[in-house]
């Protein structure tokens, strides 16, 4: 097979690239951007600001005047929902509901709680419609109480009977993670961040989130290798979330008994059980810098323990649901 050199064409776009971002970072008051034409917009303007400064509508002010709640953004959402409801059956009340879901948006570049995350690249809006930040694809809910029926015998029935068991069990897709910003330094040139490009054939995770196996005090879950910057001063095609780019299940599973004790008249003394997380799953924090720099220095302590880093998990983080816990609580009413 031949190796052909590219075009001449190909060679002199490029080239003109380069001078074209030589040209943005110079100095208003540098010798290249005086032969290109470019000058201090008024009396008193800084020499030390960039010829991209200068080119802003409002190049007085560094940080650019931000648009906010612009009536830019556009949702989507598609769902199938199925609801189960049981009402009074041997004793046996059941409400339960799956929904299998998908929510898009396409926000602004000034007002992220669109939902869609930050324009990546304005000036292709378009083709920014991708996955809303809350999505959550699959959902199941369900709650119950039953009371348990009265054996028969006076003691056995003050005993047994007429307890309440109930529970509210919910189970969900894992949050999204965003796809980590690019280090290309594209801001200097258009003040306007891009995303990284995502690496074909790279595991997004070192371990799977709900493989149960992760130690945070030892391990990174987050892959660097995925994720790889866009050219210099070009966009990144990557969209603000991936489907499969999600953290672990969210599961909660409480339960409750408890029982009412009439004590004569129209008083009556009720005690009640709760458990929170009554199975004690584990359910780790989402990594605290997965939006940083894939490339950069992971950091240990002295005892070889992360400290940061691209899928660095806090350890001392308080955790999406707290370990298996309880209480007991009485009530009595005159």
């Amino acid at each position: 097979m031949l190796f052909r050199w590219p075009g001449r064409s190909w060679r002199r776009a490029c080239f003109r690239r380069t001078l074209m971002r030589t040209l943005l970072t110079s100095r208003i008051d540098s010798a290249l951007a005086a032969s290109r034409g470019f000058r201090a917009p008024y009396a008193g303007y800084p020499g030390s600001a960039t010829v991209a400064q200068t080119l802003r509508p409002f190049p007085q002010f560094n940080d650019g005047l931000a648009v906010r709640w612009a009536p830019l953004g556009n949702t989507w959402y598609d769902a199938l929902h199925v609801n189960l409801t049981q009402r009074q059956w041997h004793r046996l009340d059941l409400t339960a509901a799956f929904t299998w879901q998908k929510e898009q948006a396409l926000g602004s570049g000034g007002n992220p709680s669109a939902g869609g995350g930050p324009i990546n690249n304005v000036f292709d809006r378009a083709a920014q419609k991708g996955l809303a930040a809350n999505s959550q694809p699959f959902i199941f809910v369900t709650s119950f109480n039953y009371m348990t029926p009265r054996p028969s015998g006076k003691v056995a029935g003050a005993l047994l009977g007429d307890w309440t068991i109930a529970g509210l069990l919910r189970y969900s897709s894992g949050a999204l993670i965003p796809v980590p910003g690019a280090q290309n330094n594209l801001f200097s040139l258009v003040f306007q961040n891009t995303r990284m490009n995502r690496v074909e054939g790279q595991p997004l995770f070192l371990k799977d989130p709900n493989c149960k196996c992760i130690d945070p005090r030892a391990e990174f879950v987050l892959n660097p290798a995925a994720w790889a910057d866009p050219a210099p001063g070009q966009f990144g095609v990557s969209p603000a979330f991936y489907d499969d780019y999600r953290w672990q299940h969210q599961v909660t599973e409480n339960f409750s008994v408890g029982r009412r004790f009439l004590t004569g008249g129209h008083t009556f003394v009720e005690v009640r059980a709760e458990f929170f997380n009554v199975f004690n799953r584990t359910n780790l924090r989402m990594p605290t810098d997965f939006n940083n720099n894939p490339l950069s220095t992971r950091t240990f302590n002295s005892r070889g323990e992360p400290t940061g880093g691209f899928g660095y998990i806090n350890p001392t983080a308080t955790p999406a649901v707290l370990p298996r816990n309880g209480q007991i609580v009485a009530r009595f009413q005159f």
